[in-house]
């Protein structure tokens, strides 16, 4: 039940994500919180290292997904959070490299970018929320409350 990437009229995207998705009919939404890098007792992972955060950021996100009976085929759209203006050419060449991957017939999800002062510690560099689609086959127990 993957959502379907909708190519926009208002111009050229300034990277790699849709200008616009669609959900399916019948799909249930899923908000995932700003994922951050940090292990499983909230100890932070990469401090300092931007790529290393930024690629467990996505790495948690997927799990994230899994664990609510989606994947990243089916999320819709993310916001993107980085403290540092100067991580932007960064976060383009990585999310390039990590979306090749994910999304090879080149159809990934929306995205906005913000470059703002700090996030909840001041050694997180990248936070990533987003919405997704789920049928809610295969949520795991740890997901649901």
């Amino acid at each position: 039940m993957g959502a379907n990437a909708v190519a926009g009229t208002g111009g050229k995207t300034v990277g790699f994500y849709s200008p616009a998705v669609i959900c399916p009919p019948g799909a249930s939404l899923v908000a995932v919180s700003g994922v951050l890098s940090v292990d499983r007792d909230g100890i932070t992972l990469g401090a300092g290292d931007f790529e290393l955060q930024m690629r467990t950021v996505f790495r948690l996100l997927g799990e994230t997904l899994d664990a609510a009976g989606s994947s990243f085929a089916e999320l819709v759209k993310m916001t993107t959070y980085l403290v540092d203006p100067d991580h932007i050419d960064d976060f383009y060449r990585i999310r390039e490299d990590i979306f090749a991957d994910l999304y090879p017939q080149r159809r990934p999800p929306g995205n906005t970018l913000l470059v703002v002062s700090r996030l909840v510690r001041p050694e997180f560099l990248i936070e990533i929320e987003g919405f997704a689609t789920t049928d809610l086959q295969g949520v795991t127990d740890e997901f649901v409350s």
